[in-house]
């Protein structure tokens, strides 16, 4: 080699050398331990009920500008087992943290859980909503406003982890991880020092990325909440509503997160449009907005095209007109239009998403969802179209999402497990799926001469241990293990649906029911464009009016649980 060349290697390699090392050195200067970033905090713990009333003032008034909280939770486990949950921890965003010892307070006070039920301030944090299942398992707290600060890390472009590894990379905060303060006993008659400074940074983290966040998805280069104050405006846009109460899914594995399993290595994603749906999306408008009238030409109401001409060709209604299609009736309908019910009925209705109010494709969103709706009284279905709305692609998985949080309360409340938590009309045997499974390999895989002695062996033995009359395998045995029977009717198996209605129907009336997943579609989303007259009450106004007439059975009454 020419020895000016290998002077320029060498002289070429010491100077990367050299930038490797001033790059860790700089990397290390940016970073500091939580005891040195955050020896700012004012951190009280909190083991009474007076306390914890003082604390939550506090929290309220400190947390007034920001409308968010920094929140997590701590417990014990023990032989595999989750204990109730023993450190509530909540911070603010001015450094204020209060570290609730719930396994020492005898009853929680009523204005804590008012805090952590009041859905206009958000609970922010790493996997919220699994801290949110576990005090409603604890403490019959059905927590709101919970944030996954993910959603918004992935939203603005960053790589996906959980909240060390965020706080060294968004804050530059190291976090101390060790097993010995995570699994440390949290239920101990005094915290230590160490437990004490865990839990407030883990807490206060969540808050301080969580404002970093916001304020770059605005790229105001300020303090967001110091330029929009007490009015809380920032709280309007969809960047945080979205994503209100929803569980974060890894964009790995789309599977729920969990606080024990987090995924550090996850690339960045952009945010895109929702394509989960585009099979289910109308080509046709869903309101065609014809007339049916009554044989004196009173209005009854408006419907599609299909119905009108339905009545026309069974000869029991004439063409009108045209142009707008009016179809008058033969005979004396049931009932007529009676009030702003009536009313709604006769209204026409907009072909465009009752949220945003985009008009290029939607998909129909029963407000009341049909695993309720299957099971109420004949009466109660009847003009069941109230409790049809239009939704684009987005607000509808939107939607869907939001509808979890209900369901899980629900299910809480009633007694009434979703299949999702291992409650399934079918269950599947894992002794037979492995006999299964050792059968099909020995019947496929021994054929082509695959599988080495000692692994055949092993599968022989899983299926003699089954078939205790046979002392050999051969092929009909096989065969049979094969085809065993691995799912099994559930005889326990009671819907969740169902067993919600029958809390209902002794519980206040259906009727409550209903109201209660309308007032949610309005309270989550927020429409903008829903049609002119719809009401929560819809069905009880309907049904009062035909009570009124002695339409109604006193035992309809009182499973309705109308007051008259």
């Amino acid at each position: 080699m020419n020895m000016s060349k290998l002077k320029i290697s060498v002289t070429s390699a010491v100077a990367l050398g050299v930038a490797g090392l001033t790059y860790v050195v700089l990397q290390k200067l940016k970073t500091k331990t939580a005891a040195d970033a955050l020896n700012y905090l004012t951190i009280e713990v909190i083991g009474s009920e007076k306390e914890c009333e003082q604390a939550v003032a506090k929290i309220r008034r400190k947390c007034s500008e920001q409308g968010a909280i920094g929140f997590d939770c701590e417990w014990v486990t023990e032989q595999g087992r989750r204990q109730p949950i023993a450190l509530l921890q909540l911070s603010t965003h001015d450094g204020y943290c209060a570290l609730i010892r719930l396994n020492l307070i005898k009853s929680i006070p009523k204005t804590l859980q008012e805090l952590l039920e009041d859905n206009s301030i958000y609970k922010v944090g790493v996997a919220p909503k699994d801290d949110a299942r576990y005090l409603a398992q604890d403490y019959g707290i059905y927590m709101q406003g919970t944030l996954d600060i993910r959603h918004l890390v992935l939203l603005c472009g960053y790589q996906d982890g959980g909240l060390a590894a965020q706080s060294k990379s968004l804050l530059g905060i190291i976090l101390d991880k060790t097993w010995r303060i995570r699994c440390s006993d949290w239920a101990a008659e005094v915290l230590s020092e160490s437990q004490v400074k865990y839990a407030a940074a883990d807490a206060h983290v969540a808050i301080k990325i969580f404002v970093k966040l916001i304020n770059h998805y605005n790229k105001r280069g300020i303090s967001l909440f110091g330029a929009y104050g007490r009015n809380n405006h920032w709280k309007d846009l969809n960047i945080c509503k979205r994503y209100v109460d929803v569980p974060y899914r890894s964009k790995k594995n789309d599977k729920p997160s969990d606080k024990s399993n987090r995924t550090k290595d996850a690339k960045p994603v952009k945010e895109t449009e929702c394509k989960r749906y585009p099979h289910a999306t109308r080509s046709k408008p869903l309101y065609h907005n014809c007339f049916l009238e009554a044989p004196d030409g009173e209005l009854l109401c408006t419907c599609d095209n299909q119905k009108a001409m339905w009545y026309v060709v069974k000869e029991l209604a004439d063409v009108v007109s045209k142009e707008p299609l009016k179809v008058r009736l033969r005979f004396e309908p049931a009932g007529r239009s009676v009030g702003d019910v009536g009313r709604y009925y006769q209204l026409t209705k907009e072909n465009k998403c009752v949220v945003c109010g985009a008009h290029d494709s939607y998909i129909r969103k029963n407000v009341v969802p049909r695993e309720y709706r299957k099971y109420f009284p004949e009466i109660m279905k009847e003009h069941s179209s109230h409790d049809v709305v239009l939704l684009c692609v987005s607000c509808h998985q939107l939607s869907n999402m939001l509808d979890r949080t209900l369901r899980e309360r629900l299910a809480e409340q009633c007694a009434a497990p979703l299949a999702s938590h291992g409650h399934s009309r079918v269950t599947e045997d894992v002794d037979c799926k492995k006999i299964r499974s050792a059968a099909r390999a020995l019947l496929y895989q021994a054929r082509k001469h695959v599988l080495p002695e000692a692994r055949r062996a092993e599968l022989e033995a899983v299926i003699l241990q089954h078939y205790l009359q046979h002392d050999v395998i051969t092929e009909e045995l096989l065969k049979e293990a094969a085809e065993i029977q691995v799912v099994f009717e559930n005889e326990d198996y009671e819907s969740h649906g169902h067993k919600v209605m029958e809390h209902y129907m002794n519980n206040g009336g259906v009727l409550r029911l209903e109201e209660l997943w309308r007032e949610h579609f309005l309270s989550t989303m927020q429409p903008r464009y829903m049609p002119e007259l719809w009401s929560v009450k819809h069905n009880e106004e309907r049904l009062t009016v035909r009570l009124k007439e002695g339409r109604l059975s006193d035992e309809d009454k009182k499973l309705l649980g109308l007051s008259i």
